[in-house]
């Protein structure tokens, strides 16, 4: 691969931004594509632990995954389908239980480990001839000069040149796309505003073994602090295993984290209600601080960007993948139209497209999220009924029930 003429430059290796640089070279094998990584530790699986970072992919993620042939290689590791899923609220009697039967599917989606994901896509950027990651490349300057991008990595990934002299490895490309994460390095290169609502709370993500099995089911319980789920995984030898992920009010957070294992397994399981019987073990415990963030723009002059560097959300719905993978999707079909009317997938017309395409959706998510949030975190009575009422009323509808259910599918 000609690393000085690239036609697109993905500025991340996660999720997103290796399903963004697969797609592309899948649908465009005219394309070439590299992927640009700043770390040169990249995660990989485990065959005897599971990764407590997990990820409630949708039917149209997984069909994404599909298309990519990443998604043969997600299943033979370890995915996790779930039939139902139960939320319930703490204060009150409310609760709903959606069930695959209602919408004569299999399953409601797959819990995925997030490096299962990771690894798969790695393995197919790997077998593409027209894509390639590299990693060390820790983006610390760029300029553009005849519809071209220079990207130069920090000073200490050097290049071997004529005459023995090393410097610093320059990269171009027509394109970058920015899916590096939260604190994106493009979106601020790009000068790009980025709006941020602080929830005050704290998300402690971990593996739980319980002493009942999981059932394949995903269950959430609303507490006034915040929500808590347990997720089911499977693929190690039983159906004890749950992803945990307790979203709680700062102070709160701060407790929990304190404690040791045995105590934070023992009020996480009173938080729980005890459903899946005793916790009897939790895993490595990891704590994220949760805030919505929202970029004012998608793009720039021959950059754009997908997933956490355009918009993040409250984990309480288990959205943001799936929504950074529609990003993906959106993209690639708007560089195709480009390619078919040969435009240049820089231009900003196609650009523009995609933002039009995608950030009326994400905003409106985005909205949703901070409603809930709001509306299961109030302590007021009436709120407390409306929203104990509101969940008993869809439990008994199986119409409204079924366009839920389909309308999370496609997310």
């Amino acid at each position: 691969m000609n690393r000085q003429r690239l036609d697109i430059a993905v500025v991340g290796a996660g999720m997103v931004g290796l399903a963004q640089a697969a797609l592309l070279a899948v649908r465009h094998p005219q394309l070439q594509v590299a992927v640009l990584e700043a770390s040169t530790e990249l995660p990989e699986v485990s065959p005897d632990t599971y990764d407590p970072r997990v990820v409630a992919l949708t039917q149209a993620s997984r069909e994404l995954l599909e298309e990519v042939g990443a998604w043969a290689l997600i299943e033979n590791n370890r995915a996790c389908p779930y039939t139902e899923m139960r939320v319930w609220d703490a204060e009150g009697t409310g609760s709903v239980c959606f069930n695959s039967r209602d919408v004569q599917l299999p399953n409601l989606g797959h819990i995925v480990e997030n490096n299962v994901v990771v690894d798969a896509l790695r393995r197919r950027i790997d077998e593409l001839p027209n894509a390639e990651l590299i990693s060390g490349f820790r983006l610390e300057s760029w300029w553009r000069d005849c519809g071209l991008w220079h990207l130069q990595p920090r000073s200490d990934r050097l290049a071997d040149v004529e005459g023995g002299e090393r410097n610093p490895e320059t990269l171009r490309a027509r394109l970058l796309i920015g899916a590096d994460g939260v604190r994106s390095r493009v979106r601020d290169l790009l000068h790009i505003r980025c709006h941020e609502t602080n929830y005050h709370q704290t998300a402690m993500v971990c593996v739980a073994r319980c002493s009942e099995p999981h059932r394949h089911t995903a269950w959430q319980r609303f507490l006034k602090e915040g929500p808590l789920a347990f997720l089911p995984l499977s693929g190690l030898g039983d159906e004890n295993h749950c992803a945990v992920v307790w979203s709680a009010d700062d102070a709160l957070a701060r407790e929990l984290l304190e404690l040791d294992d045995a105590a934070f397994a023992l009020n996480m399981e009173k938080a729980f209600e005890s459903r899946l019987g005793e916790v009897e073990a939790v895993g490595e415990r990891y704590a994220f601080p949760l805030r919505a963030r929202h970029a004012e723009s998608y793009f720039g002059p021959g950059a754009v960007l997908v997933g956490d560097a355009a918009h993040s959300i409250h984990p309480l719905a288990g959205q943001g993948a799936n929504l950074g993978l529609q990003d993906v999707r959106v993209l690639s079909e708007e560089i195709g139209r480009a390619l078919k009317r040969d435009l240049d997938p820089s231009d900003n017309s196609v650009l523009a497209r995609y933002q039009r395409r995608r950030r009326g959706d994400n905003a409106a998510t985005l909205k949703a999220m901070s409603a809930f949030k709001s509306l299961f975190g109030a302590g007021d009575l009436h709120w407390r009924w409306l929203r104990n009422t509101g969940l008993s009323m869809v439990d008994a509808s199986p119409l409204l029930k079924k366009r839920i259910i389909l309308r999370a599918m496609a997310v």
